[in-house]
């Protein structure tokens, strides 16, 4: 892991899933710090869990008591890190294994909110020794679609896999590092049938991507 004491570029900002902390009723807890020698409300962000709980458990050492002894929460995609920054009427704290940042909660919501639909690289598949990953048949009101599942990260792929075991998903999973690695990928998908690609698959196709977009 890099050093999370360095500073973090807002350019820099790392991509979902990030991590805030929330109470027993899963609600959003913000800090009252003074920040420039004015008070000021603090959301905090963090790039993965273990450090979301790391900080948690050390909250009263870092001055920020309201957020001892909390759970972590995933924040899976950037609209959720849009409403999350969007929220905070002051600052917003962001801590990952890249370094730290404290930056303005709106510079971070505009931020969310350009990044989101953009492909988040590296995407990863569920392929087998071979490198082929399967279509997945999702059911439509118009009947079966085959469609090209893709994840954001690896552990998402892997929950996946678990919570899909009915489909007997290969053991092996392939990485895609560019525009031109998706388009490959999509000329194949195509070619065996698919229509649609779908990044992080929870709701069947109500974010699909024509996989004709994708070939451009």
């Amino acid at each position: 892991m890099n050093n999370p004491t360095r500073e973090l570029a807002l350019d820099a900002l790392p991509r979902p899933p990030l991590y805030r902390l929330a109470d027993d009723e899963g609600r959003d807890v913000f800090v009252q710090a003074e920040v420039g020698g004015e008070a000021a409300t603090v959301g905090v962000l963090f790039g993965d869990e273990d450090l979301a709980r790391a900080f948690s458990a050390g909250a009263e050492e870092h001055g920020m008591q309201a957020l001892a002894g909390l759970e972590p929460h995933a924040l899976s995609d950037w609209r959720s890190v849009e409403v999350f920054a969007a929220a905070v009427e002051g600052y917003m704290l962001v801590v990952s294994g890249a370094g730290t940042g404290l930056f303005y909660a709106g510079d971070v919501a505009r931020k969310a909110a350009g990044e989101t639909g953009s492909i988040p690289f590296p995407l990863y598949l569920i392929s087998d020794e071979r490198g082929e990953a399967p279509l997945i048949t999702v059911e439509t009101d118009e009947g079966e679609v085959l469609v090209a599942a893709l994840f954001s990260s690896r552990e998402g792929a892997h929950a996946f896999r678990e919570r899909a075991a009915h489909l007997d998903l290969p053991e092996g999973l392939g990485a895609i590092e560019d525009a031109d690695g998706l388009r490959r990928h999509a000329l194949v998908a195509k070619r065996a049938g698919s229509d649609y690609a779908v990044i992080d698959p929870e709701t069947g196709l109500t974010e699909a991507i024509p996989i004709e977009e994708l070939i451009g």
